[in-house]
């Protein structure tokens, strides 16, 4: 009997011990997870809260997180996550090796994602995982070698030591091991409801009980910037902050009776803007084309270059266009589709919700009705020289009246392999080819048909490499920054220029156009590269980008000419209003409060929130606005509120002609 209780005690020592070995290597592991992760925030070029390209500065920023609150939250969520998969598995090693992968997968992710866009992980990025050939393409090569490598010798390792403790399971190391697992069913079960259910409360509750459960933690929430959040509480805290999500948060006074009083108020003001419009969308064409990355480099006061204006002919085409000026854009460095969502269906992303950040992944799906410009056009065709699995593009378009998307990716719809050519052959598809395909389809446009075509283009995407463009005569002159910058900011400038040749060919072809043609030129953000220049403290002049909107002398003729209109500083919103008045054709209440929104109301500042600009660039808040001001934004909100997330009170009619 003695000699029974002895072995008893000695193994429950035994499993005393190994649990608490397994306490200790969840917790360093969580510990390293929290570290690099925030490691991989501090260490980049923008110089947000401490950011530095010096290693060890970039390594004491991390180590001084670490303790804060902030950070403690994530080191918890983390062993819990450690604790989930180890009693699922039950496989000790195996445990180690995928969380040292997901770690690994992780720090690539964010470190790429913020090197890029300036921007965390977000759980809206989630829907990107089935366009991982697109991803791969944007990664750098080195960072992504290197991580398959020690993923792979992880791989081996952890195979190798789960083999010898299986073959040797008598030995002390094999019985250490086997005493750190949890062996028996019900409390694996238990730690597995206990541990995820915790990890799963972001996942099951809604976006303000969310927000106060990461309160608890320590989390204070920064609205005006996803990356100044999540340097100050931790991607992971920014990550869980964005998964509850909520479009938007429901604008006071919003009833039946309020809607039905403002479709009757728009009713009457589409009755009036339709007395003096004539013109038929029968037989015009209505182009809209999304440059991307393209931005104006003179316009940088810090920016100065050797080479010839790379914008020259942007420059002549914006003097001679019905509109032009200055687009402010809610993305840097990234983001392309929540800007053409703009454009589309004329609703700016700073009325939504903060949490509320892809639009075609988390409004387009759930919405009762999508309005769009595109949708009042018999054709409806979008070209994309990429593949178009990225932000849910395909089913957003499908819901949105969209006839066909013609991508590198499609079997349906495939992008011509005559139009993918680059500046060279790593490049992606050129400008001047991509406008080759858009020609293609306005002169095989049927003569009777309206007909609408969005083109976006990928010849400026990053990465800007050395040689992308042969024979590169830019170079940078000032400001001095590091000689990988520099390479980048010169193959940009090649590229602009190249972009700027290629929009003069566009230009002359459909000036000899017999159909009516009216083009919605624009960038829709700046490059990532402009390091020199902090998209925060300079958050206006770093979301500037031009625009115009530009018609041939068909469409000019209509009616006795354009209608000018006077729109130094725009929102992507504000493009179909803008584009329906220069086309001279009749609106629907929706479009007509849009008008009023762009007439009487100073442009959205997308990139913060309760800020517009004038037309003189200056900055607005809200209080700022007059009170006629304030009740039309607030019959903005009470429709974007109702048509996107509300009780759809608003009838069908008041969306249609």
């Amino acid at each position: 009997m003695k000699q029974i209780f002895l072995k008893l005690r000695d193994f429950d020592t035994a499993s005393f011990q190994g649990k608490m070995r397994v306490f200790a290597t969840g917790l360093l592991l969580s510990m390293l997870t929290t570290f690099v992760l925030q490691f991989a925030m501090f260490f980049q070029e923008w110089g947000r809260y401490n950011q530095t390209t010096n290693v060890i500065q970039a390594l004491q920023y991390a180590a001084e997180y670490m303790f804060k609150a902030q950070a403690w939250f994530s080191v918890f969520e983390f062993f819990l996550l450690f604790l989930v998969v180890l009693v699922i598995i039950n496989r000790y090693f195996l445990t180690i090796a995928l969380y040292l992968i997901l770690t690994i997968v992780m720090f690539v992710a964010e470190y790429m994602k913020v090197k890029a866009r300036n921007e965390p992980i977000l759980f809206s990025d989630l829907s990107e995982v089935t366009a991982a050939n697109g991803l791969t393409g944007m990664v750098n090569k080195q960072l992504l070698t290197a991580s398959i490598i020690c993923i792979l010798g992880i791989i081996i390792i952890a195979v190798l030591l789960e083999y010898w403790v299986k073959k040797r399971r008598l030995g002390n190391f094999g019985k250490a091991v086997h005493n750190m697992l949890f062996q028996a069913v019900g409390v694996r079960i238990g730690i597995v409801l206990i541990a995820g259910g915790i990890l799963a409360i972001p996942f099951m509750v809604n976006a303000d009980r969310n927000q106060a459960w990461l309160s608890h933690a320590g989390y204070e929430r920064v609205v005006y910037s996803s990356e100044d959040d999540a340097l100050w509480n931790g991607p992971l805290a920014t990550f869980l902050s964005n998964v509850s999500t909520i479009i938007m948060r429901e604008p006071s006074g919003y009833s039946a009776k309020t809607m039905r009083e403002v479709q009757h108020r728009y009713e009457r003001e589409a009755q009036n803007i339709n007395v003096n419009r004539t013109s038929s969308k029968k037989s015009q064409t209505l182009i809209y084309v999304l440059s991307e990355s393209l931005t104006d480099p003179n316009e940088i006061k810090e920016l100065h270059y050797s080479g010839e204006n790379v914008s020259k002919n942007i420059d002549q085409v914006m003097q001679q266009s019905t509109v032009s000026g200055k687009m402010l854009s809610s993305g840097y460095g990234g983001g392309t589709a929540n800007i053409e969502y703009m454009t589309l269906a004329g609703f700016p992303l700073a009325t939504y919700a903060p949490e509320m950040t892809v639009p075609y992944v988390q409004v387009v799906p759930f919405a009762n009705v999508v309005p769009n410009v595109a949708s009042l056009f018999q054709k409806k065709e979008i070209l994309h020289p990429f593949v178009g699995s990225l932000y849910n593009r395909q089913g957003a378009y499908k819901k949105m009246g969209i006839n066909h998307f013609y991508t590198t990716d499609s079997d349906k719809n495939p992008y011509p392999k005559k139009y993918q050519a680059g500046i060279t052959k790593a490049d992606y598809p050129s400008d001047e080819n991509a406008f080759k395909f858009l020609e293609s389809k306005i002169s095989s446009s049927s003569n009777n048909q309206s007909q609408f075509l969005q083109l976006m283009t990928m010849q400026n995407h990053m990465p800007y490499v050395a040689g992308e463009y042969p024979n590169n005569n830019y170079h940078v002159l000032s400001p001095a920054v590091s000689g990988g910058t520099k390479t980048q900011i010169e193959s940009y400038l090649a590229g602009v220029h190249e972009s700027d040749l290629a929009l003069k060919k566009l230009i002359n072809k459909l000036d000899k156009s017999s159909r009516p043609v009216t083009m919605v030129f624009y960038g829709d953000h700046w490059p990532g590269i402009f390091t020199f220049v902090d998209p925060q403290k300079q958050a206006k002049i770093a979301h500037e980008t031009d625009y115009f909107i530009y018609q041939n002398d068909a469409a000019k003729k209509l009616d006795n000419g354009a209608q000018k209109q006077n729109r130094n500083y725009a929102s992507p919103s504000d493009f179909p209003a803008m584009t329906l008045q220069a086309m001279n054709v009749k609106v629907s209440p929706f479009f007509a409060l849009q008008t009023d929104v762009k007439d009487e109301l100073p442009a959205f500042a997308n990139y913060t929130r309760g800020t517009f600009v004038d037309n003189n660039g200056n900055e607005l808040k809200t209080k700022d606005l007059t009170t006629k001001q304030k009740k039309l934004l607030h019959d903005f909100k009470l429709v974007q509120y109702d048509l996107s997330s509300g009780k759809h009170y608003l009838s069908n009619s008041f969306t249609k002609k």
